[in-house]
Parts: C-alpha cells; sequence; structure tokens
C-alpha cells in the first residue's frame, strides 16, 4: 500500500486545482491536513478528487482506472472474446490478478490512496465550521466511497464468503495513515471483516447522505454518491455478504427511487455511453477536458469507425442463449472489427458517443441490477420463490421485441438460482461483473472451442487485396456452409468463424471453481513492506 504518512494522498487531492471539468487530472503536491480541512469545500474537493483518481489513475492506455478493473473482469469470464489488438490479454488468459499484473497492481492503489483520503474528510469534517447538512451529505460521501472500495477489495482478494469466512482478505485502514502506520501496516482482515467494513461504511453513508440531496441534472456530476446510489451499493454489498434480507430490501427501495424505469429497445440499442440515460443510476462522464477514462471504449466499442483496438468481442454461444425474440440478441453479429480487421462476433452494446472527441461514459449501476439483486434474494428467501419468478419474468418481458412475452419461469430451489445467475450475464454483459460473479458463486469459467465455415462476401481494397467478410441472413445471424461442402467450395467460397481462442487456464489445466487464477493477488510491494501483514490470518496456501 502506497503511504505519504500525516499527509493527505496527494493524487486523490487534484481536485483541490478546480477546473471547468470539475476533476482535473494533474495531480499536485503535497498539502497538510489543516491546510486542506479550512472549509467544507476543501473537504468536498478531496471527495471529488477521489473519484478522480479512482477514474484517471493507471500505468498504461489499459489500466486507466476502475472502468479498466471492469473491463478487466469480463474478459476474465465466460462471455466476452478478446482478438488479438493491444491489451487485456493477461485478463483474457487470466494471468494478471494471480501473476499480480499490471492490472493488479493498478487496482491496489487506486483503491487504497482514495481509502486514505476518506479517513482524512471522516476524520476532520467535524472540526470545520458551517452548515450541518452539508457536513453530513460530505462525511456520507467519504464512507459510501470508502464502502464501495473495500466491497470492490473483497469481492477480488478473496473467494466467496460462504467458502471461508475466515479467510485471508486484505488490511482495513479507517484512520488517515501516520508515521507508525506506514512504517509497520495492519494486518490482513478476513474477507467476512472486509464486507463487514464495507456493509457498515455504506450504513453510515446511507444515514448521513440526506434523502432530498440533488447532485443535479449534468452529466458531469452523476459520479456523485446520492440517496439512490448508496442504497443500490447497500443492495450490491448485501447481495456479495450473502445477506438475502438486505439485499432484498436496499435492491426493492432503490428500484423504488427510480420508479422501476427499465430502458426501452431504442435506449437500449443507444450504445450504453450516457450518463443521463433514465435508467442509469450511477456513471462517470466525460468531458472535452476530462477524456482520459472514455479511451475504455477503443476496446469496448468494436464497430465504429475509426476505432482503436476493439478487442471486446463476444463468444458465438452467448448471442444463442437469447431467445430469438430478445432484442438484445441484436447487439451480437459477425463481422470485421474496425480496428485491426478481424473477424469476430462484434458488440453493438458499447459505443462511442463522440470518437472523434473520444467521448462515452461509463456505467456504474442501473435499475436492472437491482432487479436482478432483488430476484436472486428472493429465491434465497422462505416463501418468496414465487416473487423471484415473477420479476425474472418481468425484467426478461421488458427486453423482448414489442407484441411478444417471454416464456412462464417455473424453475425452483437451484434450478431457479442458475436461471437468474444467466440473466445476470446476458443483461449486464459487459459492465464488469463477470469475474465477481463466478467468484462468489463459486462458479467456473466456461470456453469451449468454436469454428465453423461461414458463407462469405467477397470484396477487395484499393491495393487489390481480398477481403472476406461473413454473409448474414435476415435476423443478423451468419450463414453456414453447406455440411456436405468439399474443402474446394470452402477455400473458394467461405472464411472460417472462431470464439475463444483460451480455453484453459495458464498452467494447462480445465477451468474449475475456487480456482487461484480468478484472484487479485496482494501486491508484493505489500508483502515486502508490511510487516504484520499475516499476523491474523495466514497466507492462503495457494500463494505458497
Amino acid at each position: 500500500m502506497k503511504f505519504n504518512y500525516k499527509n493527505i494522498c496527494l493524487a486523490a487531492l487534484a481536485a483541490c486545482s478546480v477546473t471547468a471539468c470539475d476533476l482535473d487530472t494533474a495531480p499536485t503536491t503535497s498539502l497538510e491536513a489543516n491546510a486542506v480541512f479550512k472549509n467544507l469545500e476543501n473537504a468536498d474537493r478531496v471527495i471529488r478528487g477521489s473519484w478522480n483518481y479512482i477514474f484517471n489513475s493507471g500505468s498504461t492506455y489499459a489500466s486507466i482506472g476502475y472502468g479498466a478493473i471492469m473491463i478487466n473482469d469480463d474478459f476474465a469470464g465466460s462471455d466476452v472474446v478478446r482478438t488479438t489488438s493491444y491489451g487485456y490479454s493477461s485478463s483474457y488468459n487470466l494471468t494478471n490478478g494471480y501473476g499480480r499484473g499490471e492490472i493488479n497492481d493498478v487496482m491496489w492503489d487506486m483503491v487504497y490512496d482514495p481509502i486514505n483520503n476518506c479517513n482524512a474528510v471522516i476524520k476532520n469534517i467535524d472540526g470545520i465550521s458551517g452548515d450541518q447538512t452539508e457536513k453530513n451529505r460530505i462525511k456520507g460521501q467519504a464512507y459510501a466511497t470508502r464502502g464501495f472500495l473495500y466491497m470492490l477489495l473483497a469481492s477480488h482478494y478473496s473467494f466467496a464468503i460462504d467458502k471461508d469466512p475466515d479467510a485471508v482478505c486484505v488490511p482495513i485502514y479507517t484512520e488517515p495513515t501516520d508515521y507508525d502506520m506506514a512504517t509497520t501496516g495492519k494486518p490482513a482482515a478476513s474477507v467476512s471483516e472486509v464486507y463487514e467494513q464495507a456493509l457498515n461504511d455504506l450504513k453510515w453513508g446511507y444515514d448521513l447522505i440526506p434523502e432530498d440531496y440533488n447532485r443535479g441534472s449534468n452529466a458531469t456530476d452523476q459520479y456523485k454518491i446520492d440517496h439512490t446510489v448508496v442504497t443500490g451499493l447497500r443492495a450490491r454489498a448485501s447481495l456479495y455478504a450473502r445477506k438475502w434480507e438486505d439485499a432484498y430490501k436496499y435492491a426493492d427501495e432503490a428500484m423504488k427511487l427510480k420508479n422501476s424505469y427499465l430502458m426501452s429497445e431504442a435506449e437500449y440499442k443507444s450504445g450504453f455511453n450516457n450518463a443521463l440515460n433514465k435508467e442509469w443510476m450511477w456513471g462517470y462522464s466525460c468531458t472535452l477536458d476530462d477524456n482520459l477514462p472514455a479511451y475504455n471504449f477503443y476496446y469496448k466499442d468494436t464497430t465504429t469507425p475509426g476505432g482503436g483496438y476493439t478487442n471486446f468481442n463476444t463468444d458465438p454461444y452467448f448471442k444463442e442463449l437469447f431467445d430469438k425474440n430478445d432484442y438484445r440478441r441484436d447487439l451480437f453479429k459477425w463481422g470485421l472489427n474496425t480496428g485491426y480487421g478481424e473477424c469476430a462476433m462484434l458488440n453493438y452494446k458499447f459505443l462511442f458517443a463522440d470518437i472523434n472527441n473520444m467521448l462515452g461514459d461509463v456505467i456504474m449501476m442501473r435499475v436492472a441490477e437491482m432487479y436482478l439483486i432483488k430476484t436472486e434474494a428472493a429465491a434465497h428467501i422462505s416463501g418468496k420463490t414465487g416473487e423471484a419468478q415473477t420479476l425474472l419474468k418481468e425484467l426478461r418481458d421488458a427486453r423482448m421485441k414489442e407484441g411478444f412475452e417471454s416464456p412462464a419461469v417455473t424453475a425452483t430451489g437451484d434450478e431457479l438460482l442458475k436461471e437468474i445467475w444467466l440473466e445476470r450475464r446476458k443483461e449486464l454483459w459487459g459492465e464488469g461483473f463477470s469475474l465477481t460473479d463466478i467468484i462468489r458463486n463459486q462458479q467456473s469459467v466456461e470456453r469451449k472451442k468454436f469454428e465453423k465455415y461461414a458463407m462469405a462476401d467477397i470484396t477487395h481494397d484499393s491495393k487489390g487485396q481480398e477481403i472476406r467478410t461473413p454473409k448474414l441472413d435476415e435476423n443478423g445471424d451468419v450463414i453456414l456452409a453447406p455440411e456436405d461442402a468439399s474443402d474446394e467450395y470452402k477455400e473458394k467460397n467461405c472464411m472460417l468463424i472462431s470464439g475463444h481462442p483460451t480455453l484453459k487456464f495458464p498452467d494447462g489445466s480445465d477451468f474449475e471453481v475456487n480456482s487461484k487464477y480468478y484472484l487479485f493477488r496482494i501486491t508484493e510491494k505489500e508483502e515486502l513492506q508490511n510487516q504484520n501483514l499475516y499476523n491474523d490470518h495466514p497466507k492462503l496456501s495457494i500463494y505458497r
């Protein structure tokens, strides 16, 4: 963990230099706490600066802040196929977290530096004169931010809480670091303790942030945690910690706060790039002066002309999980990606809002996730199976094309849970939940080989080079070569299309549940600097 002794972490204090975009990306020099916390505006800037750091810190273009963590988590799962361009190869091959790759190191600093800032706000704000309601709001956002970050740690650095509640996770810091703490460090807490800290922080945030606090209608303010967001975070953290009654309660409350609004087909297909979307509860919006987080779209947008890496593609088997009349199915089509011209099943879910100025907003929470949390929690609560079935069908119906209805949900018990988990994969594809769900549900990555010959449209570029693109039918599905087609026919008229290139763990073993390859690993520098790291909970045997 990076320490700055008695000073507040300065990377996160970048917002003390206010610019038109509210979140300046350039770090400032070190500032003493008593100089920073002289008024409420400066305290508020610390929170704004913390979120600036969460979204802008990183070591490469493929590791820019929290957006990169979400992309990493989807590449590490079952349903995103990576084509051969720059970025996220170690994420897709599952060597990043366990192998302490760049995303792992970025995650550690990205989380602990802002935690230290939140600790400073919580400690100092009561001594600042000013309006008590405003104090409560700022303090509540500090607690909520810290709770979100501890939830992020708990869900990545340990297996599911019910596998081993006492397993080592990460250190918990609730005070600004001082010299003694910086030179010794705190012991790592258990996964149960880290989740408990996250849940307590989110409760304090929930109690302190005024229900009538309005972050405004500007897209660039939608990252600020209001009462609706902290309610949704309580639902999410409770789900991960397997506290079903609380997950149900807060998901239900969050849905009501947003009038249970679900996107229309047109909204769903508009590119997932607008923080003012009525279903979005929480998002990070970029501007011309603050567009670095939107660089992530160069990986996720595979279809917009002028795109860069465009390697965030789809498992062909995944598309087949959707009902033929589900409009989400239309978001996945075979073609040549715009970056490297590789044939893949492209995704049309994520599109630049403005590629010329590198703009696109980052989704962090929306109402559909609350539906799914409430549904999963209900499936675990005695007497609520029927409600879980109804909620699942309601969400599915909302994703059907006009005039169509989804089939009735009749599954119960474990089979119902499997349907809910599958719906999470379908609805939240590409939004950063894949790896977390695999860990918390003690599931395995599922990838299988896909290689088929498709009929091809054949054209030529300006240099006369042949270009083959798969032919699609009226539904956007690929037209396969006749089963009895000869090799000569295939060579002349067809092209080979494929899915996942990586089908095993890095050591050559088959994918399995509770693998070390799913986990982020405590960084080497933390193990070297923190004398007390494993005093309370031993290092996991898989890392010895």
